[in-house]
Protein backbone atom coordinates (compact mmCIF):
# COMPACT_ATOMS: atom_id res chain seq x y z
CA UNK A 1 0.00 0.00 0.00
CA UNK A 2 2.71 2.43 1.01
CA UNK A 3 6.47 2.33 0.78
CA UNK A 4 7.52 3.16 4.34
CA UNK A 5 10.47 5.49 4.05
CA UNK A 6 13.12 5.36 6.75
CA UNK A 7 15.17 8.39 7.78
CA UNK A 8 18.78 8.10 6.61
CA UNK A 9 20.63 7.42 9.85
CA UNK A 10 24.21 7.52 8.60
CA UNK A 11 24.66 11.27 9.05
CA UNK A 12 23.53 13.96 11.44
CA UNK A 13 23.61 17.73 11.33
CA UNK A 14 23.81 19.91 14.42
CA UNK A 15 22.58 23.35 15.30
CA UNK A 16 21.72 25.12 18.54
CA UNK A 17 22.02 21.92 20.57
CA UNK A 18 19.90 19.83 18.17
CA UNK A 19 21.17 16.77 16.34
CA UNK A 20 19.01 15.67 13.43
CA UNK A 21 19.24 12.99 10.75
CA UNK A 22 20.46 14.71 7.61
CA UNK A 23 17.58 13.47 5.44
CA UNK A 24 14.07 12.54 6.59
CA UNK A 25 13.44 10.43 3.49
CA UNK A 26 10.53 12.31 1.90
CA UNK A 27 9.46 15.74 0.64
CA UNK A 28 7.99 17.82 3.50
CA UNK A 29 5.30 20.48 3.14
CA UNK A 30 5.32 21.89 6.68
CA UNK A 31 6.06 21.23 10.36
CA UNK A 32 3.22 21.34 12.89
CA UNK A 33 5.13 22.60 15.92
CA UNK A 34 4.31 21.93 19.56
CA UNK A 35 6.03 22.87 22.81
CA UNK A 36 7.87 19.56 23.22
CA UNK A 37 7.14 17.58 20.08
CA UNK A 38 6.41 18.44 16.45
CA UNK A 39 5.09 16.58 13.41
CA UNK A 40 6.83 16.76 10.03
CA UNK A 41 4.16 16.50 7.31
CA UNK A 42 5.03 15.01 3.90
CA UNK A 43 3.61 15.66 0.45
CA UNK A 44 2.28 12.10 0.12
CA UNK A 45 0.72 11.83 3.58
CA UNK A 46 3.87 10.90 5.49
CA UNK A 47 4.35 12.07 9.07
CA UNK A 48 7.32 11.88 11.41
CA UNK A 49 7.19 12.80 15.07
CA UNK A 50 10.10 14.87 16.31
CA UNK A 51 11.40 15.63 19.80
CA UNK A 52 12.08 19.38 19.73
CA UNK A 53 14.71 19.28 22.44
CA UNK A 54 16.74 16.29 21.25
CA UNK A 55 16.13 16.69 17.53
CA UNK A 56 15.24 13.01 17.26
CA UNK A 57 12.60 11.74 14.86
CA UNK A 58 10.52 8.57 15.04
CA UNK A 59 11.62 5.60 12.95
CA UNK A 60 9.71 5.30 9.72
CA UNK A 61 6.97 7.48 8.30
CA UNK A 62 3.39 7.18 9.59
CA UNK A 63 0.27 7.59 7.44
CA UNK A 64 -2.74 8.75 9.51
CA UNK A 65 -4.72 9.71 6.38
CA UNK A 66 -4.76 8.36 2.81
CA UNK A 67 -3.27 11.65 1.57
CA UNK A 68 -1.50 14.77 2.76
CA UNK A 69 -2.98 16.47 5.82
CA UNK A 70 -4.49 19.84 4.91
CA UNK A 71 -3.74 21.41 8.31
CA UNK A 72 -2.91 20.31 11.85
CA UNK A 73 -1.75 21.32 15.32
CA UNK A 74 -0.01 19.72 18.29
CA UNK A 75 -2.27 20.04 21.33
CA UNK A 76 -1.17 18.64 24.69
CA UNK A 77 -0.20 15.00 24.06
CA UNK A 78 -1.94 14.66 20.68
CA UNK A 79 -1.71 15.77 17.08
CA UNK A 80 -5.05 16.91 15.63
CA UNK A 81 -5.19 17.17 11.88
CA UNK A 82 -7.50 17.17 8.87
CA UNK A 83 -7.69 15.53 5.49
CA UNK A 84 -9.81 16.24 2.43
CA UNK A 85 -10.95 13.58 -0.03
CA UNK A 86 -11.72 15.80 -3.01
CA UNK A 87 -12.96 12.96 -5.19
CA UNK A 88 -15.63 12.07 -2.60
CA UNK A 89 -16.12 15.70 -1.50
CA UNK A 90 -15.57 14.69 2.11
CA UNK A 91 -13.39 16.20 4.84
CA UNK A 92 -12.27 14.59 8.08
CA UNK A 93 -10.53 15.57 11.30
CA UNK A 94 -8.80 13.18 13.68
CA UNK A 95 -6.78 13.14 16.88
CA UNK A 96 -3.70 10.91 17.18
CA UNK A 97 -1.64 10.23 20.34
CA UNK A 98 1.97 11.38 20.43
CA UNK A 99 4.73 8.94 21.36
CA UNK A 100 3.08 6.00 19.57
CA UNK A 101 3.47 4.33 16.19
CA UNK A 102 0.24 4.87 14.25
CA UNK A 103 -1.33 2.20 12.11
CA UNK A 104 -1.37 3.19 8.44
CA UNK A 105 -4.57 4.48 6.87
CA UNK A 106 -6.40 2.35 4.32
CA UNK A 107 -7.18 4.37 1.19
CA UNK A 108 -9.08 1.49 -0.43
CA UNK A 109 -11.76 1.03 2.27
CA UNK A 110 -15.48 1.10 1.54
CA UNK A 111 -16.60 4.17 3.48
CA UNK A 112 -20.29 4.03 2.64
CA UNK A 113 -21.43 2.39 5.86
CA UNK A 114 -20.26 4.87 8.50
CA UNK A 115 -20.81 8.63 8.51
CA UNK A 116 -18.87 9.41 11.71
CA UNK A 117 -15.75 7.27 11.57
CA UNK A 118 -14.28 6.86 8.11
CA UNK A 119 -12.65 3.48 7.66
CA UNK A 120 -9.90 4.90 5.46
CA UNK A 121 -8.46 6.92 8.38
CA UNK A 122 -5.89 5.24 10.62
CA UNK A 123 -7.39 3.10 13.40
CA UNK A 124 -4.85 4.65 15.76
CA UNK A 125 -6.98 7.80 15.95
CA UNK A 126 -8.40 8.62 19.38
CA UNK A 127 -11.38 10.08 17.53
CA UNK A 128 -12.37 11.08 14.01
CA UNK A 129 -15.15 13.32 12.72
CA UNK A 130 -16.58 14.01 9.29
CA UNK A 131 -16.75 17.74 8.57
CA UNK A 132 -19.31 19.62 6.52
CA UNK A 133 -16.72 21.62 4.58
CA UNK A 134 -13.00 21.85 3.99
CA UNK A 135 -10.79 22.82 6.96
CA UNK A 136 -8.51 25.74 6.13
CA UNK A 137 -6.47 26.63 9.21
CA UNK A 138 -6.05 25.67 12.88
CA UNK A 139 -4.55 27.00 16.09
CA UNK A 140 -4.53 25.97 19.73
CA UNK A 141 -6.02 27.72 22.76
CA UNK A 142 -4.60 25.96 25.81
CA UNK A 143 -6.07 22.42 25.62
CA UNK A 144 -8.62 23.41 22.97
CA UNK A 145 -8.40 23.70 19.18
CA UNK A 146 -9.83 26.43 16.94
CA UNK A 147 -10.31 25.71 13.24
CA UNK A 148 -11.95 27.39 10.25
CA UNK A 149 -13.96 25.57 7.57
CA UNK A 150 -14.48 27.04 4.11
CA UNK A 151 -17.70 29.05 3.95
CA UNK A 152 -19.01 27.36 7.10
CA UNK A 153 -17.53 29.04 10.16
CA UNK A 154 -14.87 29.12 12.85
CA UNK A 155 -15.15 26.53 15.62
CA UNK A 156 -13.59 25.81 19.00
CA UNK A 157 -13.53 22.21 20.24
CA UNK A 158 -12.01 20.56 23.28
CA UNK A 159 -9.58 17.64 23.23
CA UNK A 160 -12.44 15.16 22.86
CA UNK A 161 -13.93 16.95 19.82
CA UNK A 162 -16.86 18.43 21.76
CA UNK A 163 -17.88 21.81 20.38
CA UNK A 164 -17.40 24.78 22.71
CA UNK A 165 -18.57 27.52 20.33
CA UNK A 166 -18.98 28.34 16.68
CA UNK A 167 -18.70 31.67 14.90
CA UNK A 168 -20.06 32.58 11.45
CA UNK A 169 -17.60 32.58 8.58
CA UNK A 170 -16.12 36.11 8.32
CA UNK A 171 -17.43 38.40 5.58
CA UNK A 172 -15.85 41.56 4.24
CA UNK A 173 -18.05 43.90 2.21
CA UNK A 174 -15.04 45.30 0.39
CA UNK A 175 -14.05 41.79 -0.73
CA UNK A 176 -17.43 40.55 -1.91
CA UNK A 177 -16.24 40.39 -5.53
CA UNK A 178 -13.42 38.05 -4.44
CA UNK A 179 -15.53 35.55 -2.47
CA UNK A 180 -14.93 32.82 -5.03
CA UNK A 181 -11.15 32.97 -4.67
CA UNK A 182 -10.79 34.23 -1.10
CA UNK A 183 -10.36 31.92 1.89
CA UNK A 184 -8.96 31.96 5.42
CA UNK A 185 -5.24 31.21 5.34
CA UNK A 186 -4.20 31.78 8.95
CA UNK A 187 -5.60 31.54 12.49
CA UNK A 188 -3.61 32.69 15.50
CA UNK A 189 -4.18 33.51 19.13
CA UNK A 190 -3.29 36.90 20.56
CA UNK A 191 -4.29 37.37 24.20
CA UNK A 192 -7.98 36.59 24.61
CA UNK A 193 -8.71 36.84 20.91
CA UNK A 194 -8.45 34.73 17.76
CA UNK A 195 -7.32 36.47 14.57
CA UNK A 196 -8.43 35.04 11.23
CA UNK A 197 -6.78 36.29 8.03
CA UNK A 198 -7.91 35.73 4.45
CA UNK A 199 -5.82 35.45 1.30
CA UNK A 200 -7.21 38.78 0.07
CA UNK A 201 -6.11 40.63 3.20
CA UNK A 202 -9.28 40.55 5.27
CA UNK A 203 -9.02 39.96 9.01
CA UNK A 204 -11.57 39.11 11.69
CA UNK A 205 -11.05 39.24 15.46
CA UNK A 206 -13.06 36.72 17.50
CA UNK A 207 -13.46 36.38 21.27
CA UNK A 208 -11.88 33.23 22.72
CA UNK A 209 -14.62 33.10 25.37
CA UNK A 210 -17.77 33.51 23.28
CA UNK A 211 -16.75 33.17 19.63
CA UNK A 212 -18.38 36.51 18.84
CA UNK A 213 -16.68 38.73 16.27
CA UNK A 214 -15.13 41.78 17.93
CA UNK A 215 -13.58 43.53 14.95
CA UNK A 216 -13.32 43.19 11.20
CA UNK A 217 -11.09 44.96 8.69
CA UNK A 218 -8.82 44.90 5.63
CA UNK A 219 -5.04 45.03 5.63
CA UNK A 220 -4.17 48.07 3.47
CA UNK A 221 -1.84 48.42 0.49
CA UNK A 222 -0.61 44.83 0.17
CA UNK A 223 1.03 44.20 -3.23
CA UNK A 224 0.22 40.46 -3.33
CA UNK A 225 -2.09 37.84 -1.86
CA UNK A 226 -1.54 36.68 1.72
CA UNK A 227 -0.05 33.23 2.35
CA UNK A 228 0.30 33.30 6.14
CA UNK A 229 0.45 35.73 9.08
CA UNK A 230 2.42 35.53 12.33
CA UNK A 231 2.61 37.68 15.45
CA UNK A 232 5.14 38.14 18.22
CA UNK A 233 4.87 40.51 21.17
CA UNK A 234 8.31 42.01 20.54
CA UNK A 235 8.50 41.69 16.75
CA UNK A 236 4.93 42.70 15.83
CA UNK A 237 3.14 41.35 12.75
CA UNK A 238 4.67 39.77 9.65
CA UNK A 239 2.51 39.20 6.57
CA UNK A 240 3.90 36.43 4.35
CA UNK A 241 2.87 36.97 0.72
CA UNK A 242 2.82 34.70 -2.33
CA UNK A 243 5.26 36.72 -4.41
CA UNK A 244 8.56 38.49 -3.81
CA UNK A 245 7.40 40.73 -0.99
CA UNK A 246 6.64 40.55 2.71
CA UNK A 247 5.01 43.10 4.98
CA UNK A 248 5.78 44.20 8.55
CA UNK A 249 3.19 45.96 10.74
CA UNK A 250 3.43 47.24 14.30
CA UNK A 251 -0.36 46.90 14.56
CA UNK A 252 -3.14 46.09 12.11
CA UNK A 253 -4.17 49.75 11.81
CA UNK A 254 -0.72 50.93 10.76
CA UNK A 255 0.62 51.25 7.24
CA UNK A 256 2.51 48.07 6.27
CA UNK A 257 6.22 48.36 5.55
CA UNK A 258 6.93 46.33 2.42
CA UNK A 259 10.26 44.53 1.95
CA UNK A 260 11.40 42.98 -1.31
CA UNK A 261 12.72 39.41 -0.96
CA UNK A 262 14.06 36.86 -3.50
CA UNK A 263 10.91 34.72 -3.34
CA UNK A 264 7.97 33.66 -1.15
CA UNK A 265 8.71 33.38 2.57
CA UNK A 266 7.70 29.90 3.81
CA UNK A 267 8.33 30.01 7.57
CA UNK A 268 9.40 32.62 10.11
CA UNK A 269 10.63 32.92 13.67
CA UNK A 270 11.06 35.97 15.95
CA UNK A 271 14.64 37.22 15.94
CA UNK A 272 16.29 40.10 17.82
CA UNK A 273 13.15 42.25 17.89
CA UNK A 274 12.52 41.39 14.23
CA UNK A 275 12.17 38.20 12.19
CA UNK A 276 14.23 35.51 10.55
CA UNK A 277 12.86 33.22 7.86
CA UNK A 278 13.45 30.63 5.22
CA UNK A 279 11.81 30.51 1.83
CA UNK A 280 12.15 30.12 -1.91
CA UNK A 281 15.89 29.51 -2.40
CA UNK A 282 16.92 31.91 0.34
CA UNK A 283 17.13 32.57 4.08
CA UNK A 284 16.85 36.01 5.60
CA UNK A 285 16.49 38.12 8.68
CA UNK A 286 15.22 41.59 9.52
CA UNK A 287 16.54 43.41 12.58
CA UNK A 288 16.43 47.13 13.43
CA UNK A 289 14.91 47.82 10.03
CA UNK A 290 17.85 46.20 8.19
CA UNK A 291 17.13 43.37 5.75
CA UNK A 292 19.68 40.63 4.99
CA UNK A 293 19.06 37.70 2.62
CA UNK A 294 21.26 34.74 1.73
CA UNK A 295 20.87 32.37 -1.22
CA UNK A 296 20.35 28.64 -0.82
CA UNK A 297 20.09 25.95 -3.49
CA UNK A 298 16.77 24.54 -2.30
CA UNK A 299 13.48 25.83 -0.94
CA UNK A 300 13.42 26.22 2.82
CA UNK A 301 10.14 24.77 4.15
CA UNK A 302 10.40 25.18 7.93
CA UNK A 303 12.64 26.49 10.69
CA UNK A 304 13.51 24.60 13.87
CA UNK A 305 15.81 26.76 15.96
CA UNK A 306 18.84 27.42 13.77
CA UNK A 307 18.06 24.54 11.40
CA UNK A 308 16.17 24.64 8.09
CA UNK A 309 14.20 21.74 6.66
CA UNK A 310 14.26 21.95 2.85
CA UNK A 311 11.80 20.71 0.24
CA UNK A 312 14.06 17.72 -0.52
CA UNK A 313 13.80 16.54 3.10
CA UNK A 314 17.32 17.55 4.12
CA UNK A 315 18.36 19.62 7.14
CA UNK A 316 20.90 22.42 6.93
CA UNK A 317 21.98 25.32 9.08
CA UNK A 318 20.14 28.63 8.83
CA UNK A 319 22.49 30.91 6.87
CA UNK A 320 25.35 28.41 6.62
CA UNK A 321 28.90 29.38 5.65
CA UNK A 322 28.44 28.47 1.97
CA UNK A 323 25.45 30.79 1.50
CA UNK A 324 26.07 34.12 -0.20
CA UNK A 325 24.51 37.52 0.45
CA UNK A 326 21.83 38.45 -2.07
Amino acid sequence: MYSILQPHLQAVVSGRGLRMVSDIGFNPVRIDRGAGHSLIVGSDGQMLEMDNHKGQVSEGAMYPFPGVSSCGVVSSDSWIGSWVDRSMRKAYMGSFPLGEKWESANPDSDVSGNRDVDESVSKSASWTRELQSEPLAMCTVDENVVFACLGSGIYMIDGNASEIWRSPYPRWRELEDLVGIDSIVSLLRKGDEIYAFSSSGGYSVVSIITGHEINNGILPNLPERVRDVRFDQDSGWIIMLYGKNMAIMSDLNSKPVIFRVPGPVMDVSPYDGGWKWTGWRHDGYLSNGKLNTFGRNEVGISLMGDMVLTNSGSWSSFYSDNQKFL
